[in-house]
């Protein structure tokens, strides 16, 4: 490949990483720490609902029907709101929610989180930051501190883990470790610094509107 074109891709991966740097600083802190999931999944309610709905090969008059009969003040859910939730407009109440699960028979897992079991590990890795963020200076931070007030025994069990693991997968992984410990942690230091001030600084221009 020539250096022109080596060039113009170092450039481009160089404005996709501003690019980013610069939405994490106007998002704030709202879905980026650690804890909280990167995109809400009951953003996508609206669309599991329809999906479901169709699935089920039922207009939504037809689902209205249903929830209706299931409705002991047989007041159900009207074709319109229906309507409305399946577009993101609004979002069911809790009564509404059961009875549209039971119309679809879909559980309330699924339609808020598009999964029966939100909570095992795979899910609780992307929650916590554990596979989407470890490069990310926010999780590093997160990671680190995790590991500093855990209870010792429970690091030395995990230090032990990680490092079997380390040196199975790099044979060289104890070479210069330290220096490259070092040189990686000031590094992600430096960039959550900068990723705070512009982070403030984005509030900042907020809170004067």
């Amino acid at each position: 490949m020539d250096s022109p074109k080596i060039e113009e891709m170092i450039q481009e991966a160089e404005l996709a990483h501003r690019e980013v740097e610069e939405e994490l600083a106007l998002k704030g802190s709202k879905h980026f720490q650690p804890g909280r999931l990167r995109y809400p999944p009951e953003d996508e309610l609206g669309t599991r609902l329809k999906e479901a709905r169709e699935a089920q090969h039922l207009t939504q008059g037809e689902l209205a029907t249903l929830t209706v009969g299931l409705d002991a003040e047989e007041r159900g859910v009207s074709r319109a709101v229906i309507s409305l939730y399946e577009k993101g407009t609004n979002r069911p109440s809790p009564r509404e929610v059961r009875l549209l699960c039971e119309a679809l028979r879909i559980t309330p897992n699924f339609l808020i989180y598009g999964r029966e079991t939100p909570f095992d590990p795979v899910a609780d890795y992307h929650r916590l930051g554990t596979i989407d963020r470890r490069g990310d200076p926010e999780g590093y931070a997160w990671v680190a501190y995790v590991m500093s007030i855990i209870h010792h025994n429970h690091y030395d069990a995990v230090m032990k883990l990680i490092l079997d693991l380390a040196r199975g997968w790099d044979k060289d992984f104890d070479v210069g470790l330290q220096e490259k410990a070092n040189e990686a942690f000031l590094h992600q230091a430096d960039a959550l610094r900068d990723r705070l001030a512009k982070r403030a600084a984005a509030q900042a221009v907020e809170r004067k509107k």
